[in-house]
C-alpha cells in the first residue's frame, strides 16, 4: 500500500502534466456516450415478484394490452349539444394513428362518419330515448356517464404495437385536447397516462438538478476559495466524474429513471464535498509561512489519501447496500453512484495535486474569513463540550427519547398525493374522474372454473360483486355477469343471468361485435375477467385491497375456481412494497459494513462505536422530525437513510482519523488540537453536503422534495453531533476510563 501511495505521489508530482492529459482526455472522448440520451418509460420494468410477472405475462397473453386513458368532462346535460361535441371530440380521436379503439356514450347511438348526418340523426325522441336508457340500465353508468348526467367519459384504447405509443399519445393529447377544449374544463386520467406525466417530471426536474448543481458548486467554490485557477481546477474535478460516469451508463444501453437521474447532483456534490475539504487543507500555507510549499504538498498528499479512500469506501457502502433491490432501477442508482465515488476519489487527488503542484493558489481572502469567525466558533465548542460535557449528552439522549414516538408512528403511503402538488393537474384528474365515475384504477381478477359459463357459477360471480362492492374503497365491479344482465334488462322482464350458455354464448356474440366482451372474457372463452374499480392511489392500500379483494374471491367461488389478481396497478403496488420491505435490509446491511469499516480503521471498539453511534444518531432524529412533519414513508423518503448513511461519515472519520494519529500528550489536548484543525474543513464539507440535498427541495416533484429535506436534516444534526456530540462523546469515555483505573 505504501509502494502504490508513492507512486501515485510520483505521478502528480513529477509528471503532473500527464496526468492532466489522460484525465481530460477521458473526459473529452466520453461525450460521445451522449449522442443517445433516453428517459425510460417503464415503470414495470422493476417488477421481479415472480408469481406477478408470471400472472401478469398470462393476462397479456389472454386480453392483450390493459392500457387504456380516460378522458371526462363536465356537460350540462345529455343534450343535443354535448352528444355533438362528443362527436366531435371522438372523431378527432380516431384520426389519431396511435389509438387503436374508443368507447364512448356514441357506441349506443347508431354510428356516423360525417357531422351533418349525425346532427340529422340527433331528433328529440332520440335523445329522449337515450335517457330513458341510461336511467333503466347501469352499464354505462359511472363509466361512460355520471350518474348525475352531467359529466361524459371517453375510453382511449391506445394501439401498443404502435413506435413508441406511450409517448407519442401523450405529446398528442397533450396538443389535441388543449386544442379542442380551450378554456373549458376536461380532464385527462389513465395508469399509462399517469406514467408519462411521472417521467415528464424526472425530464425537467434533471435539467433543474444539474443548473442548480453547477452553480451551486461555482458560487461555494468562489465564496471559500476566491481564486479563478483554484475555481476552475474545482470545477473540472467536479463535473469529470459526472460526466465519465454517465458517458459509462450510457454506454452501457441504460437510460435515465425515476432512480438514476439523481446521480448526477450526487456525483457533483460528493465530488465537490472531497474537494471542498481537501483544498482547505491549502488554508494553512499562510499560517506556517516558515513552511515551504513543496513540504505541504506531499504532506498534504499522504496524510489525505487514506481518509479520503476509507470516506469513498464508506460511501460506497451507503449505495451498494442497495444493490439487493428488487428493482433494476434502484440497483442502476446503486452501482452507478458508488461508480462516481469511485471515480471522483481518483480523478479529485489526480487532478487536484497536479494542478497544485503547478500552481500555488492564495487564499487570503479564506484566511481572514477563518481567522474573523474560526475563533468565536471554536471558543463555543470548547465551552459546550470541556465545561458542559455531561449536559450535551444528556440532551443528546433526551432529545432522541423524544423522538422515538414519532418514529414508530410513520405512516406508511405512497399515493399520487405524495408525487404531485395539490393543484397539479393530474391530481385535479384524480378527483374529477374519481367523484364522478368509477376506478379511475382497476385491480383484475383472472377466474378460471370448469363449467365457467354456467347458470350456478355465473351467479357465484354475482353474489362476488355484492360483497365487493359493499367494501367502501371500492366503487364498480364489472365482469361478464354486468353484460348478461344488462343486456336482459334491455331485451326481456329484467336483470338476470340466462339460463342456457347457448343464450349466454349469444350474448356474448352480441357484445363482441362491439368490441366490448374482449373486455371480460379471453379469446378461447376460458378465463372470466373481473374488473373491480378502486378509488385509493395509495401503493401499500392498493396492495391490501387487492390481497382482500383475492381472500373474498377464494372464499366465495367454488374450490375447483383458480383466482388470479393481477393489473399494472397492483402490480406497481407489489413492487413499492418489495422496495420498502428491502430497503429496510439494506440499511442494516449498511450499518454492518460501516462498523467493520470503523473496526479495521479504528482498531478501537470504543471508538467504533462512538463513530456509529454518531452517524446513525441524526438519520434517526432526523426521520422523526420528517415524519412529525408529515412526510410519509416509502421509497422514495426510506432510501435517503441507505444514502446518508454513507455520507455523512465522512466528517466524523476525517476528525477520528485526525484524532487518532494526532501526538498529543492527553486527550484534552488532542481534542483541541482537532477541533483546531479540522472545524471549518468539516463545516465546508457539511455546508457542501447539506445544500447538495437542498437542492432536491425545490423540485416541484414530491419524491425528490422529499428525499431532499431528509438528507438536508441529516447533514445539519450530523454536523452538530461531529462538532459537540463526537467530543464529549470521547471526553466522557476517557474520564470514564480514567476512574475506573484509578
Amino acid at each position: 500500500m505504501k509502494k502504490l501511495a508513492e507512486f501515485a505521489y510520483f505521478l502528480v508530482s513529477q509528471k503532473p502534466y500527464a496526468v492532466m492529459i489522460v484525465i481530460f482526455a477521458a473526459f473529452v472522448l466520453s461525450f460521445g456516450a451522449f449522442a443517445h440520451v433516453e428517459t425510460a418509460d417503464d415503470i414495470e420494468s422493476g417488477i421481479t415478484d415472480p408469481a406477478v410477472l408470471q400472472t401478469f405475462a398470462r393476462f397479456r397473453t389472454e386480453f392483450g394490452h390493459e392500457q387504456q386513458i380516460l378522458i371526462a368532462f363536465p356537460v350540462a346535460g345529455i343534450d343535443r349539444a354535448a352528444l355533438l361535441d362528443l362527436w366531435s371530440l371522438v372523431h378527432r380521436l380516431r384520426a389519431m394513428p396511435q389509438i387503436r379503439g374508443i368507447m364512448s356514450l356514441l357506441d349506443v347511438l347508431k354510428p356516423f362518419n360525417r357531422r351533418e348526418d349525425f346532427e340529422a340523426y340527433l331528433l328529440d325522441f332520440r335523445i329522449e330515448n337515450l335517457n330513458e336508457l341510461l336511467q333503466q340500465n347501469s352499464m354505462f353508468d359511472n363509466f361512460l356517464v355520471s350518474s348525475d348526467r352531467r359529466a361524459l367519459q371517453v375510453v382511449v384504447m391506445p394501439d401498443m404495437d404502435y413506435p413508441d405509443c406511450q409517448k407519442q399519445l401523450y405529446k398528442e393529447l397533450n396538443r389535441l385536447l388543449p386544442e379542442y377544449f380551450g378554456q373549458r374544463e376536461y380532464h385527462v386520467f389513465g395508469y399509462m397516462y399517469f406514467k408519462e406525466r411521472f417521467f415528464e417530471f424526472i425530464e425537467r426536474n434533471n435539467l433543474v438538478f444539474i443548473s442548480l448543481g453547477f452553480i451551486l458548486c461555482t458560487v461555494l467554490a468562489w465564496f471559500f476559495f476566491p481564486d479563478i485557477v483554484v475555481l476552475v481546477l474545482i470545477l473540472c474535478s467536479v463535473g469529470i466524474p459526472a460526466v465519465l460516469t454517465f458517458a459509462i451508463y450510457f454506454a452501457n444501453g441504460n437510460k435515465i429513471n425515476l432512480f438514476t437521474s439523481p446521480i448526477i447532483p450526487f456525483a457533483l456534490i460528493i465530488s465537490l464535498s472531497e474537494i471542498i475539504y481537501l483544498v482547505s487543507f491549502f488554508i494553512r500555507t499562510h499560517k506556517h509561512g516558515n513552511r515551504p510549499y513543496e513540504l505541504l504538498h506531499r504532506e498534504n498528499f499522504f496524510r489525505l489519501l487514506r481518509p479520503c479512500l476509507i470516506n469513498s469506501m464508506t460511501t460506497l457502502i451507503g449505495f451498494l447496500s442497495l444493490s439487493y433491490s428488487p428493482s433494476p432501477n434502484i440497483r442502476l442508482f446503486s452501482l452507478y453512484t458508488s461508480l462516481a465515488c469511485f471515480l471522483s476519489y481518483f480523478v479529485t487527488f489526480g487532478l487536484i495535486f497536479s494542478a497544485l503542484k503547478l500552481y500555488q493558489p492564495k487564499f487570503s481572502r479564506s484566511v481572514q474569513k477563518e481567522r474573523r469567525y474560526g475563533e468565536g466558533i471554536r471558543r463555543f465548542l470548547r465551552n459546550a463540550i470541556f465545561r458542559h460535557t455531561g449536559k450535551v449528552l444528556a440532551a443528546s439522549v433526551i432529545i432522541g427519547l423524544l423522538a422515538l414516538p414519532f418514529v414508530f408512528s410513520a405512516q406508511t403511503r405512497n399515493s399520487l398525493e405524495d408525487s404531485f402538488a395539490a393543484n397539479d393537474k393530474i391530481l385535479t384528474s384524480w378527483q374529477f374522474i374519481k367523484t364522478h365515475f368509477s376506478g379511475p384504477y382497476q385491480l383484475l381478477l383472472m377466474i378460471s372454473h370448469p363449467d365457467l359459463l354456467s347458470r350456478a357459477f355465473l351467479e357465484k360471480i354475482d353474489l362476488l360483486h355484492d360483497e365487493l362492492l359493499a367494501k367502501p374503497e371500492i366503487n364498480r365491479v364489472f365482469s361478464l355477469v354486468s353484460l348478461l344482465k344488462a343486456f336482459t334488462e334491455s331485451f326481456s322482464s329484467g336483470p338476470e343471468i340466462p339460463e342456457s350458455e347457448q343464450l349466454i354464448f349469444s350474448i356474448l356474440e352480441f357484445f363482441d361485435a362491439r368490441g366490448i366482451a374482449e373486455m371480460v372474457i379471453s379469446p378461447n372463452a376460458d378465463i372470466l375477467l373481473l374488473r373491480v374499480g378502486i378509488n385509493q392511489s395509495d401503493d401499500f392500500v392498493i396492495y391490501d385491497i387487492g390481497q382482500r379483494v383475492l381472500a373474498e374471491a377464494r372464499s366465495l367461488l367454488p374450490a375447483s375456481t383458480s383466482v388470479e389478481i393481477t393489473g399494472e396497478v397492483y402490480s406497481q403496488a407489489v413492487l413499492q412494497r418489495n422496495i420498502l420491505d428491502n430497503i429496510s435490509s439494506s440499511f442494516a446491511a449498511a450499518i454492518l459494513m460501516i462498523s467493520l469499516v470503523f473496526l479495521v480503521v479504528f482498531r478501537s471498539l470504543s471508538l467504533s462505536f462512538i463513530a456509529l453511534l454518531i452517524n446513525f444518531y441524526p438519520i434517526f432524529f432526523a426521520y422523526a422530525l420528517a415524519f412529525l412533519a408529515g412526510i410519509p414513508l416509502n421509497p422514495s423518503t426510506a432510501i435517503a437513510g441507505c444514502v446518508m448513511s454513507g455520507l455523512i461519515v465522512d466528517d466524523t472519520l476525517h476528525t477520528i482519523t485526525f484524532y487518532h494519529d494526532s501526538h498529543q500528550h492527553t486527550t484534552q489536548r488532542r481534542l483541541l488540537f482537532t477541533m483546531q484543525q479540522m472545524t471549518w474543513p468539516v463545516i465546508y464539507s457539511s455546508i457542501l453536503l447539506g445544500l447538495g440535498n437542498a437542492i432536491f427541495i425545490f423540485s416541484d416533484f414530491k419524491p425528490f422534495a422529499y428525499f431532499g429535506a431528509i438528507g438536508a436534516l441529516i447533514v445539519v444534526i450530523g454536523v452538530l453531533g461531529d462538532l459537540i456530540v463526537l467530543p464529549g462523546c470521547i471526553l466522557a469515555y476517557d474520564r470514564i476510563a480514567k476512574q475506573r483505573k484509578s
